[in-house]
């Protein structure tokens, strides 16, 4: 493994040990070079889905992609990286558990918006003006109209 401080092989594993349940090992590496520390996560690559995008196209399943949308949606906000991650497992064992070897990103994007509605109004709006597409104020007006109807019930 490159180390992530000076880029060159030769990095030695310190400690080793599982993580999230066993279904992942995590090692502290130091590199022989420049006595970088740093962590690195070893898990099981499975076969997930393809993506089919709104225009029909399809593409690989990008975790990280997802990651940064709901990070955006949740700066500042009282979301921990720990719930998101723990949410993206919980996503990417649906589809390995689902018969269909496609998902949609509506199906993608309807999950994370409930995710994160009930985490997060403020996450939730901010994920929904960017997945929702809205093409007029009314419509985001809409959508706090709804959230407040909700949170008075």
């Amino acid at each position: 493994m490159n180390c992530p401080g000076c880029g060159k092989a030769g990095t030695r594993v310190l400690d080793s040990r599982m993580a999230k349940g066993g279904e992942q090992i995590r090692r502290r590496r130091e590199c022989g070079d420049c006595g970088h520390r740093f962590t690195t996560f070893e898990r099981v690559e499975s076969s997930l889905p393809t993506v089919i995008k709104k225009a029909g196209g399809r593409v690989p399943y990008d975790r990280e992609k997802i990651r940064t949308g709901i990070v955006r949606a949740t700066w500042k906000r009282d979301v921990t990286d720990r719930e998101i991650d723990d949410f993206l497992e919980g996503l990417e064992q649906g589809f390995r558990d689902h018969p269909s070897r496609d998902v949609s990103t509506r199906e993608i994007g309807q999950q994370v918006m409930r995710f994160l509605r009930s985490r997060d109004q403020v996450a939730y709006v901010r994920f929904a003006s960017v997945y929702g597409e809205f093409t007029d104020v009314g419509a985001f007006k809409d959508l706090l109209s709804e959230l407040e109807a909700a949170a008075r019930r």
